[in-house]
């Protein structure tokens, strides 16, 4: 099953992205972001990758796949010209937005793909809200830590290395220009520089991105193979369709009545559908762990 564009909402007619939004209850939405990744992968690589998944994960669930717009929260890559960057509020609005039209359209349950690491923050925040706001129950796919978690020997977790070349050839392989290269950072002190703000416990937050790597880039980007990116991708929309499915199974259907959504969505901690502070579920301690600040 490769890339499903005709899941993308813009290039389906009304009706068919009514019925589709109906049948299904649910919508896969997808950030992205416009930022420098070398010479050798477009400023686009994180929109593409992330939407290269959301289709295929469309198709999986039934649905249509929503872009929230190709710019996404990147302003410590703005030292590299060309690279282009939302606030966060912008983004939260956007994301509200298109969650309020597709709840409008009888979607109950969203899919929030992302491959951006600078986005993630951003987006648990805009969940929260569009859930308080239109009832839906939102789930989060940070495919780029998927990916490197079903794959870490393969796909390494740098900025434009071996990783990120596989999902643009998943994209679109004439996107991809190893010839174009530019220096690359070194590889060990972009991993180590890197791994700082990747702590999950105390770590500083991502201002510009020369403090990971000075060229802007590090990694192995000559490993990944066309065909092989094509097989990854569809591992990682296999394993998001998966567990999005066992997460509703667990958490059950947000417009059933007397659910926590139908009764007025989310709230803080220890409001209707949240537990209280402190607590969380089993199934959530074996969550992936989402980075920060690639």
């Amino acid at each position: 099953m490769p890339r499903h564009p005709d899941r993308l909402i813009e290039r389906l007619a009304q009706p068919e992205a009514a019925r589709l939004i109906a049948a299904s209850g649910t919508a896969v939405v997808f950030a992205g972001s416009v930022e420098q990744h070398g010479g050798h992968l477009p400023l686009g690589t994180d929109a593409f990758a992330a939407q290269s998944i959301a289709e295929r994960v469309a198709a999986r669930l039934g649905t249509v796949a929503v872009s929230l717009g190709l710019v996404g929260v990147a302003h410590y890559h703005l030292a590299w010209p060309g690279t282009l960057s939302l606030s966060p509020g912008t983004l939260t609005s956007v994301f509200g937005d298109v969650c309020g039209g597709l709840a409008g359209a009888g979607a109950r349950r969203i899919v929030s793909v992302n491959w951006h690491e600078g986005n993630s923050a951003t987006l648990r925040l805009a969940a929260d809200q569009a859930q308080v706001r239109h009832g839906v129950q939102v789930v989060m796919a940070e495919t780029h830590v998927i990916t490197h978690t079903l794959f870490p020997a393969e796909m390494e977790f740098t900025h434009a290395g071996s990783m990120e070349t596989a999902a643009v050839l998943a994209f679109d392989p004439a996107l991809v220009h190893l010839e174009q290269a530019t220096p690359a950072s070194d590889h060990s002190a972009g991993e180590a520089a890197h791994a700082l703000f990747r702590r999950p416990d105390v770590y500083p937050v991502m201002r510009d991105f020369r403090h990971v790597a000075e060229t802007g880039w590090y990694g192995r980007p000559e490993l990944a193979t066309a065909q092989r990116a094509e097989e990854i991708a569809e591992a990682v929309a296999d394993h998001v369709a998966r567990q999005v499915r066992e997460i509703w199974d667990a958490l059950g259907d947000p417009g059933a009545p007397g659910s926590p959504s139908a009764a007025g969505g989310s709230g803080p901690s220890g409001a209707r559908g949240c537990p209280p502070e402190g607590r969380v579920s089993p199934r959530a301690s074996t969550a992936l762990p989402v980075k920060e600040g690639q």
